[in-house]
Formats: C-alpha cells, sequence, structure tokens
C-alpha cells in the first residue's frame, strides 16, 4: 500500500510574491568518458524533460534559477561543473528558499571507501573518489546551505547492462543500501530535507523505449505537468512522491501481466526464448519532520495537440445500443478520441478506407515530431471492425461491412505496417474458424511492435455484448490493460461456444484498454467517479439527457451552456436570464446534486460544484490582506472580494491579474481542476461604471457577484450533508 503522508502547508504566497526563491539543480549523463562505465539511454532527456516540467509548473514564481548539466546542456556534466553550481547555490541562498538536487546516471559504490559515488561525464572508475562526486560531499555542501528547504532526488541506481528488457544495474555495482542509509542519517539532523531515490534496497531503476524515460522519471514529469496536484493546483512534494510511487508500481505490473501473456503465447508455439519479469521498483521517500515543500502550481494548457488515442467503431449495427455503448466507454474511461460509423447503404468502400487511414496513421504523420522534452501518452489506436470474412475467387480474404463496402485483407496489412501507433485490432465476424485464425496470423506484426489482435466468430451481437460487459465490469482505477482484457475475454467465452483467437506483442511497453485517470486522486478524494450511476432525476420534470450525453462526449463548452439553461429553466429564471440570491437558497437539491454528478462523473472527478465547493472550503476564512482597502469598503467585503480573486485564479478564471473573457476560457479535458461549470448563470455584477469608465477590477463588485458564488457552494454543502442524512437513515 502506498505510504502515508506527510503533513505539509498549502501556502505558496512567499514563493508567488518572490520572497522566496526556488533553486534547480538537474544533472543528466549519458556518455561516460570512462569506457569501464557502461554509457545510459535516457539520463540525458529525463534532465531535459525534467526541466521543462519544472519550467512550465514554476512560471508563477518570479524567483527562481534553474542550472542544468547534461551531455546536450551548453555546460556538460562534468565535476568541476557540477561542484561550481553547487557552491554557488550554497553561497546565495537565503533561509526561506528552496533548493532542489535531482541527478539520473550511474550511482557506484567505491570497494575500498564503501562511500557512495555520484559518476559524473570525467569520472574515472579507478578513481572514484577523487573523480566523482561524492554523496557524503553534496549533503555537506547542502549543510552549510541556509536554505530552509532542501530537496534530493536521485534516479542513481543504473548501469548500462540492460540484463531484462529495461534494467539499468549490475548487482555488485547496486549502492541502493549505502544510499539509504546515508541519507537516512542527514535527514535526521535537519527538518527541511526531503530525499527522494528510484528504487528502494536491493531494486534497479528500469526503463522503457515507449516511455523515453526511466519510469521513475517519467512520471516524476507527468506529475510536475499536473498530474500530481491537488484539488487547488498545487504541487508539493509529498503529493508527488505518492503519484511517482502509485503510477510506479502501477506500470511495473502491467508491464509483468503483459509479459506473461506474450510468454504463454510462445509456450504455445514451441519457443523457448521466454522474457524474465521485472522485478519491483519501490520509489523511496526519506524525511523527517514535518515541512512545507511545494514544487510548483499546475500548469496551464498551451493550446490543443494532436489526440494521442484515437477509436473508430465500424460495422452493421442496426438499432444495437452496442455501438454507442462502445463509443462512450472508450471515449469516458478509454481516453480515446473515438467515432463510430454504422455502415449502411450510402456509406461507400472510399469513405470507409479514408476512415480507417485517418484513425490508424494520424500519429504516423503528426507535423510536430516528438522532442525529448515533449511527454506525451503514448500513441495508441482502437479499431473495431464488425462483419463477415470471405475469400475471392484468387483466395484472397476480404472483409465485408456491407453490400458496397468491402476490406481486402492485404490492403489492411499494409496500413497496419504503416502505422507507427500501438494498435488494439478487434474482428467480431460471423463466420467459420478457420478464416478467424488466418486473419489473426496475416495481421500479425513484429514481436517488438505493440500490438493487440482479438477475432471471435459469433452470430448476431453475442461477441459485441460480451466485449462491452467485459469492459464494464473491468472499469477499475488503475485502468485495464490488453493483457487484462484478453485473460478476462477468456474467462467469459469459456462456457460459450464462441472461440477466441488472439495475438499480443510488444516489449517497448504496456498496451492500455481503459486508461488511469489523469487526475491523481489523494487520499481525501471522493470515491471513484466511474462508479456512480447515472441519475437524471428532477423535482421538476428536467430533461437530463442532452446534458448527459454532451457531458460524455467531452463537449465542455457546450455542456456548460446546457447547464447555464437547466439551471435557469429550474428556478424558472429563463426570462430574468440569471439566478438571484433568493432563487439559488431554494435551488432544488435533487437537481443540483443530479447535474453535479453528471460533471464530476465525466470528467473523471475535475469539473462539478462539488469540486469547487472543495476548493472554496480551503479558501474561506482568510484574513484581509489589504486593510486599507478593508477600511474604505469594510473588511467582510474586501475579504469576500480576494476569496473571489482567489478562488478565480486556482480554477482558470482568471489569469495573470485579469478576469478570462469567456469564450477565452480553457474548454479542454486539461483545464484547471473546478474550472467548470462556469458560473455564468449568476448576475454578472462585477463590471461597473466608474467616472463614465467602464471597470473590471471593482472590489465591491466582485465582492457582490461572489455573494452569489458563496450561495451557490453553500447550497451545494447543504444538499450533500441532506443526502449524507437520508443514507444513514
Amino acid at each position: 500500500m502506498c505510504p502515508i503522508s506527510v503533513r505539509t502547508s498549502r501556502s505558496t504566497h512567499a514563493l508567488e510574491t518572490g520572497v522566496a526563491k526556488l533553486w534547480l539543480l538537474l544533472i543528466g549523463v549519458n556518455q561516460y568518458q570512462d569506457n569501464q562505465i557502461p554509457c545510459l539511454r535516457y539520463s540525458a532527456g529525463d534532465c531535459q524533460g525534467l526541466a521543462a516540467a519544472l519550467n512550465a509548473a514554476t512560471l508563477a514564481f518570479p524567483q527562481r534559477e534553474v542550472m542544468i548539466h547534461h551531455d546536450f546542456a551548453q555546460s556538460p556534466p562534468l565535476l568541476e561543473n557540477v561542484r561550481a553550481s553547487v557552491k554557488k547555490i550554497t553561497a546565495a541562498t537565503q533561509p526561506i528558499d528552496t533548493v532542489l538536487f535531482y541527478f539520473s546516471g550511474h550511482g557506484l559504490l567505491d570497494a575500498s571507501s564503501q562511500q557512495v559515488v555520484l559518476c559524473l561525464q570525467d569520472t574515472q572508475k579507478d578513481n572514484l573518489v577523487n573523480t566523482g562526486l561524492r554523496l557524503q560531499e553534496l549533503l555537506q555542501l547542502l549543510e552549510d546551505c541556509p536554505a530552509g528547504q532542501q530537496l534530493v532526488w536521485l534516479d542513481a541506481c543504473h548501469s548500462g547492462d540492460l540484463t531484462l528488457l529495461g534494467a539499468r544495474g549490475e548487482a555488485e555495482l547496486n549502492p541502493t543500501q549505502e544510499l539509504v542509509e546515508v541519507l537516512r542519517q542527514r535527514a535526521a539532523k535537519r527538518k527541511g530535507f526531503y530525499a527522494l531515490l528510484s528504487c528502494d534496497r536491493g531494486q534497479k531503476s528500469w526503463e522503457f523505449p515507449q516511455l523515453g524515460h526511466g519510469v521513475f522519471t517519467y512520471y516524476l514529469i507527468r506529475g510536475l505537468r499536473g498530474e500530481a496536484a491537488d484539488a487547488q493546483g498545487v504541487i508539493e512534494a509529498d503529493g508527488l512522491y505518492r503519484y511517482v510511487y502509485h503510477q510506479t508500481l502501477t506500470y511495473i505490473d502491467k508491464a509483468n501481466q503483459q509479459l506473461r501473456v506474450i510468454n504463454h503465447l510462445k509456450k504455445g508455439r514451441g519457443e523457448t526464448s521466454i522474457h524474465s519479469e521485472y522485478p519491483s521498483q519501490t520509489p523511496k521517500r526519506i524525511v523527517e519532520g514535518v515541512g512545507e515543500a511545494i514544487l510548483g502550481l499546475k500548469p496551464h494548457s498551451k493550446g490543443s495537440v494532436e489526440h494521442p488515442r484515437q477509436a473508430l467503431i465500424l460495422g452493421e449495427f442496426p438499432q444495437s445500443p452496442n455501438a454507442l455503448a462502445l463509443n462512450k466507454i472508450l471515449s469516458t474511461v478509454g481516453g480515446f478520441q473515438s467515432s463510430y460509423w454504422t455502415v449502411g447503404e450510402n456509406t461507400t468502400g472510399s469513405d470507409v478506407r479514408k476512415a480507417i487511414q485517418k484513425c490508424l496513421l494520424s500519429a504516423s504523420f503528426s507535423e510536430s515530431p516528438q522532442e525529448s522534452t515533449r511527454l506525451e501518452a503514448p500513441a495508441t489506436v482502437f479499431l473495431y471492425l464488425r462483419g463477415h470474412l470471405q475469400e475471392t475467387a484468387q483466395g484472397e480474404g476480404v472483409f465485408i461491412l456491407s453490400d458496397n463496402v468491402v476490406i481486402h485483407r492485404s490492403w489492411l496489412r499494409k496500413q497496419l505496417r504503416r502505422c507507427q501507433s500501438q494498435q488494439i485490432i478487434i474482428l467480431d465476424c460471423p463466420v467459420g474458424e478457420i478464416s478467424v485464425r488466418d486473419w489473426v496470423e496475416e495481421l500479425q506484426l513484429g514481436l517488438d511492435t505493440g500490438q493487440c489482435l482479438i477475432a471471435c466468430a459469433a452470430t448476431n451481437e453475442k461477441f459485441a455484448s460480451t466485449f462491452i460487459e467485459t469492459l464494464s465490469q473491468a472499469m477499475q482505477p488503475s485502468g485495464l490493460t490488453a493483457a487484462e482484457l484478453i485473460t478476462q475475454l477468456q474467462v467469459e467465452l469459456s462456457a460459450t461456444k464462441m472461440q477466441l483467437y488472439f495475438w499480443l506483442s510488444g516489449s517497448q511497453g504496456i498496451i492500455e484498454i481503459l486508461t488511469e485517470p489523469t487526475l491523481f486522486i489523494n487520499d481525501s478524494s471522493p470515491e471513484n467517479v466511474e462508479d456512480i450511476p447515472d441519475d437524471l432525476s428532477s423535482d421538476v420534470g428536467i430533461d437530463y439527457t442532452q446534458l448527459r450525453d454532451l457531458l460524455a462526449a467531452g463537449r465542455w463548452l457546450e455542456a456548460d451552456k446546457e447547464t447555464t439553461n437547466l439551471m435557469l429553466q429550474v428556478v424558472g429564471r429563463k426570462e430574468q436570464g440569471n439566478l438571484d440570491l433568493k432563487s439559488l437558497e431554494k435551488f432544488s437539491c435533487l437537481d443540483l446534486s443530479t447535474i453535479d454528478t453528471l460533471w464530476v462523473k465525466y470528467s473523471g472527478g475535475r469539473f462539478g460544484f462539488s469540486v469547487q465547493q472543495r476548493i472554496w472550503q480551503s479558501l474561506k476564512g482568510n484574513s484581509v490582506a489589504d486593510p486599507v482597502m478593508g477600511l474604505m469598503i469594510g473588511n467582510e467585503k474586501m475579504a469576500a472580494a480576494e476569496t473571489c480573486i482567489d478562488f478565480a485564479n486556482r480554477v482558470g478564471w482568471r489569469l495573470q491579474d485579469a478576469w478570462v473573457d469567456y469564450e477565452h476560457l480553457n474548454w479542454n479535458e486539461d483545464a484547471p481542476v473546478g474550472c467548470l461549470p462556469y458560473c455564468g448563470f449568476l448576475e454578472q455584477v462585477w463590471r461597473v461604471k466608474v467616472f463614465g469608465v467602464w471597470e473590471w477590477h471593482s472590489a465591491i463588485a466582485t465582492a457582490s457577484w461572489w455573494q452569489l458564488c458563496v450561495s451557490l457552494l453553500s447550497r451545494v454543502e447543504v444538499c450533500v450533508t441532506q443526502r449524507r442524512r437520508g443514507a444513514e437513515s
């Protein structure tokens, strides 16, 4: 189980105002001058990616300084350069500052002195103590550093010996035992010291080509890009650790599940080259006492990017809910940009082939290539084909989707070979078993390519129903891999006459069918939102079907407008166009719960009134920061205005000290937590005329508008309490 967290303060005031400074020293070494020290593949890329993530997360902190040493940097990771940077930080920091030291490379144990040495580019294995950065030396320099918060992140248990698919480490060189002991002794001496290791005693750090990073640093980067942020968008050290701990263990476990299925297939073919499974990798935290360790704020999106997960459902689905149900699961839980076609009389073969190519090849011909500092989810395509298999007079296999649409096996095989993404191909075809087996054999790619092929011969829509039911039953916070899906389908079909054929390959990383939610939910979060059933109940006869469908499709802007329309209908104020205090205080709890539950469920816990209510709870009660203005307009109004601005900054309604126009809000799924629904159904009172000029920053107007927001959020709190009491009774 995940370790208990260390309590930390949530305040970012000192960093956001520039009173405190954040110092970052990042080191990554791929190539070593000494041939006795094996070179590494991803350490420099780890350093680059982490630097980019930290830069994005700390944009709101005016006082920060970054020093980077890696193979491709202007200042290479030589011992002299690194020592100079550490000494510069030691001499310049203040007690209120925070220092973060990160190292990715070899960590070796000197045999004679039993000292742990971080190997830099010019380190010599025969003279480790004098040519490398001794851990004790680094810790002594930090001991002399006055910075109150000191963080040391080490991804140092590597070697170039790839004994398994991604192993980094030889047992005789593994320094983790000594690393843990030395860092634990250091932590006991200082309250503000926080060490984070990529693995625990006796373990190694693993890397996966699919990720382009070591798995530990990969999730450090993703956490800093926002996935480890709390409900207020704050990224702090211990929240990041809990996120990385959970994700690293989950990824290694999924990788081993996939290897077991691949090995099963190999044994069935009589092959003897069986993959070894990955031993555990457990990130290790070493910290004593309680301290504040804020690392950044969740970065804002910088525009849309090509969606890395594409899905297409094609076939004959006459008046069937199966296609809609599958499309919904793929869109909401699978993280796919999904669409489906019911192939009919007016559908042409050319249109279908273009749709398949668009799905399979979108990532292959992207105009913006993947860079080492850019971190996106692995590109994955999902293609579900339902039709009939036949052979032409020339013996060529064809997939018949309708009388007018025929897909040749040779053409589909060619598209799969051109595709550079992971592939999940499902063939639902009520025909003879031999033809199905032939298709699975013919469409297979190489052993290293990430590919999952599943085919079944079944009459009517029995396989489609079983497939969807299996997906629905398998929904869980940790997601669903292709290996798990195959295993569960085998169990489900074992009692039927349906024969399942499958193929699974890929040693570069795991294939996800259903993904883990991108938002990291900590221990205080509500239950798994995917388990909440759709309840469209209303006290006043409102139809919430359209809102549900818009949210399920991820059409956030349209869903927000529909929410405003429905809330006005609930209280009968469509003509007025807004809600006032009286209508908010009497708003139906049942209808408010229905709207909120739909938003929470289909956003994966990111959006909804209850999410906003929790953010408000963490902010209310703050003292007035501007006492002079408090005397002028009253402390109560001033506190309300300041809380409103703080809340708006947290949820993305304000940016760079200015309110964001409705049209320019972030309408993507990576919008700040609590950004939606937007309170556009309230009176627009903050824009007032002062001395003939329209003023957007009036404290009085802001306080008045915030009073309406508080009334809504208070109503949410009352309704939640009533619902809880009703459930208990």
